[in-house]
Formats: structure tokens, sequence, C-alpha cells
């Protein structure tokens, strides 16, 4: 997970990509800083970055007037190695996006427009009809503002990170959609501009596929002898904090809530825990604070760091535990909007035998009074059992994200009712399951997801109206979910 000082990498990559694979060629002059930031939706100093790497790099030169000139220099059989070498090891990523953008992305862009107030239809029907030349990709000039109707940045960074890793919407010269007459589209439903512009970004998607893997046909008999290692999709986080302390602490709890960590007891030493995790004492020791806040643990001195697990004690106003909140919220938020898609999409697919296992251990947590683990089963299931690499890694994230709020979880619902609240959900799974009704389970466990995450934002909006200092901050979060 990344802070906001690495936002830039998103324009250096941008622009190495086109210099690196041949859009822009030597003596060419890039865009404006200024023309970069509306593009992005970035701040000044960010870019300014991005040009100062990019010129130390060598590809571009900026000028005293600010103009930034492309100096990188490659001849045409450069360019095709710079695309083979970094498309090969891809290839079966980007298969597989083609496959997991359908079931996490495009049920998202169409619920983004849906929310879009009737000036932003107008300006996009404006746009369809006089499409600017310099457009970005579709891929980014639509479904950017589409997907930032959600007011979700870590969905935002999700689609970031998955444009950056296929790199191709970064080098077609010719991708701008069919344009259509003002008139024409005044007689479209909301629905029929959404299906226009679903198809289309097909259309073109599919093409440049098409053209990518044909290339890489030609090219790939001069790698047989060094045939390179596949470099799956990573998901890589960019937030305004530095990051490592929540994966640490959402570690922790997780390891707290499945009984590797027991309350009463001690976690190992910091020194311990800073070779374990394989990071500075220092963040050690900033991860120790965040449990602190949030009532997970208590510093004792002289003795350690002992596990108590009183979300009484959550400091809400602690700027920490505002954002590891945001983190759950957020993916809490991105599981209710994806959730059927990619549980139907990842039971289609299992073995009769994984189905079982899954019944089974739905049957034993019920037994064992630990329906609790509901969620972490199910999600565990997904990221074992989907066959999209990309989905694996895009839920596991978001498994770990929710440990985030496992304190507020049992503050809001008190230890001794988690089972009643989860009884009837598990034992609904069950009997869906027993029965063979994977759909029927789905409905279930989105509904209960959806329910939860209303009640999880609801009280933790309540705590932050009635925390000090807090009064006004998060509002955009109650807006967000209102709409």
């Amino acid at each position: 997970m990344k802070g906001s000082n690495e936002l830039y990498r998103l324009v250096y990559d941008y622009y190495a990509t086109r210099i690196l694979f041949g859009f822009y060629t030597y003596g060419d002059a890039i865009p404006s800083l200024h023309k970069i930031c509306v593009q992005f939706r970035l701040a000044v100093p960010t870019v300014r970055t991005a040009f100062t790497y990019l010129e130390r790099d060598g590809y571009i030169q900026v000028e005293a007037s600010r103009v930034a000139h492309v100096v990188y220099k490659a001849a045409p059989a450069q360019i095709k190695s710079n695309i083979a070498d970094y498309f090969l090891p891809r290839e079966d990523g980007l298969k597989d996006i083609g496959v997991a953008g359908q079931v996490l992305i495009e049920p998202l862009f169409a619920l983004g427009l849906q929310r879009w107030e009737e000036d932003k239809w107008n300006q996009l029907r404006e746009w369809l009809s006089n499409p600017a030349p310099d457009a970005f990709f579709m891929q980014i000039e639509l479904y950017i503002p589409a997907l930032s109707a959600l007011d979700n940045r870590l969905l935002l960074n999700l689609y970031w990170e998955m444009v950056r890793y296929l790199c191709f919407p970064y080098l077609a010269k010719h991708h701008i959609v069919c344009k259509r007459s003002l008139e024409e589209l005044g007689n479209w439903t909301k629905e029929e501009i959404i299906h226009y512009l679903k198809a289309e970004h097909f259309t073109i998607y599919h093409k440049t596929v098409d053209n990518l893997f044909s290339f890489l046909k030609t090219v790939r008999p001069n790698y047989v002898s060094n045939e390179p290692e596949p470099i799956p999709f990573q998901w890589s986080i960019y937030r305004q904090r530095p990051q490592i302390r929540y994966f640490l602490a959402a570690n922790i709890i997780r390891g707290i809530s499945s009984g590797i960590y027991t309350i009463g007891s001690y976690l190992p030493s910091l020194p311990q825990m800073a070779e374990r995790y394989g990071t500075a004492l220092s963040t050690i020791r900033r991860t120790v604070s965040l449990l602190n806040d949030l009532g997970v643990a208590a510093s004792q001195h002289g003795k350690g760091v002992l596990i108590c697990m009183t979300p009484q004690a959550i400091d809400f106003s602690s700027p920490d535990v505002h954002e590891m909140l945001d983190l759950y919220l957020e993916s809490f938020q991105m599981l209710v909007y994806t959730s059927r898609s990619v549980s139907l999409f990842t039971l289609q697919s299992v073995s009769k035998a994984a189905l079982e296992i899954l019944t089974e251990q739905f049957r034993c947590i019920r037994k064992e009074n630990r329906t609790y683990l509901y969620f972490e089963i199910y999600l565990a299931f997904i990221v074992k059992n989907c066959s999209s690499a990309m989905v694996r890694e895009c839920y596991d994230k978001l498994k770990l994200f929710l440990a985030c709020g496992y304190p507020v979880t049992l503050m809001r619902l008190k230890k001794s009712s988690l089972g009643q609240e989860y009884e009837p959900a598990v034992l609904q799974a069950v009997a869906s399951l027993e029965a063979g009704d994977t759909e029927g389970f789905t409905d279930q466990w989105c509904e209960f997801l959806s329910r939860q995450e209303n009640e999880a934002r609801s009280f933790i909006m309540e705590q932050w109206r009635h925390s000090p200092n807090n009064q006004n901050i998060h509002q955009k979060a109650g807006d967000s979910h209102r709409r």
C-alpha cells in the first residue's frame, strides 16, 4: 500500500508508456501541466513530481517555459521490443482482466452512471456528439467520472491500477466512441446510453486486445529460449497516509477474531513483530498505537502489549482510526456493489466437493457458536476458488480490510449478540447449499451483506458525529451512501 506521494506514478506510467511504445516520438511536446492535472484529477505538485521523474529517466526535457518535449530516441525495432518485453509476461493477466472487468467493473460503471445528476448526463451527451480529438481512451475518459460518482477512493484506486497494468488504453491513437447527434442522443433513455457505451467499449477493447495478441504471436518465437516469467495483476493501494500500519493492524485483528491471538495474552515483542512482518520498529510502534486507539490492545509498561479487545474504548477522534474505518467502509461498500456478480461467477465453476466443504464450514461455525466468521469463510472461499486471478487478488485485499471494522462490530452488536445477528444468515446459507440452490444462497448473501454494511455505516457515522473535533468530518461518507 502506498502513500499519496506515489500518485505521481499514474502520470509517470501513462507518459513513459506512450513514449516507450512510440505514441510520442523524439521532439514531440506533451500536454501542459495544467491540462494533465485536469485530465487526471490530480494536484499540480503531483504532476510536477511526475515530470521530474520523467526528466530524470531520460524521457522528457522540461524547458524554462514549462513546456515538456520528448528526448527519448528509439528505432522501430526497439519500440517493438519494448512492447513485447512488457506484454509477453502479462499475456495471461490481460486475458484474465478481460473477464474480471466484466465481473468487477462493469456493474460499478452502470451504477455510477445511474447516480449522475441530469447536468452530468447532458455533458455526456454533448461529449458523445462532439468528442475532443485529444480525449483519453474511453476506459479513462468515461469510466473514471462514472466510477467517481460512487465516491469510493478504494474503488477508483483499483480501477487506475487495472488501467496501469493493461497499459494499452494509453496507446491507441483512434479510440473515440462513434460520434452521435445530440438529437439522436436526446431520444435515448439513460439505460440505452449505458448499453451503447458498454457495447462500444467492448468493441474497442476486444479489437485492441486482438491486435495486441496478434502482435505477440509474431514476436513470441524470438523468446522461445528465454520465456519471461508471468507477471500477474497486483493491487497496490494509494492513500493520503502511510499505509503499512493499517495492513499490520488488520492482520492482527484477523488473528484475534480467528483465535490465533487470544484475548488476555500478550502480542510478541515489538522487535519480534518487526522481524516477523519485515518492517521497521517505528512502523510496529505506530501499529500498536493504532491498536490501542481501536481498543484492541493496551500497552503495559514493562510487560508488553496486552490483547484486550475492549471496543468501548475506541478513539473515534484519532486520525488513524478515521483512516482505518474509511478503508473498512469503502471495502464493505465495494463488496456490496460486486457481491452478486462475483458470487455467481465463482459458484458457476466450482466443484461439488468445494461446495460441500463450504457447507460443512458453515455447519461447524454454527455448532461452535462462531457464526460471526460467516464473512471470513465465504470471502476466503472466493479467494481460493474463483477462476479469475484478478478477482481473487481484489477479494483477498477486501477481506483483509473488512477486519478493520471488527472492533466496531463488537461495539455495535456486543459479543453476546454476535451469534444472534449472524445465526439466521448462516442457517439460510446451509439450507440453500444443501438444496443445491447457489443462486438462492447468493441472493441471501447479498441481502445480508448489504444490510450489515448499511448498519455499520450508520453506526460509525453516529459515533463520528458525537466524537470531539469530528462534527463535520466524513459527511461525504454518509452523503455517498444515501445517493
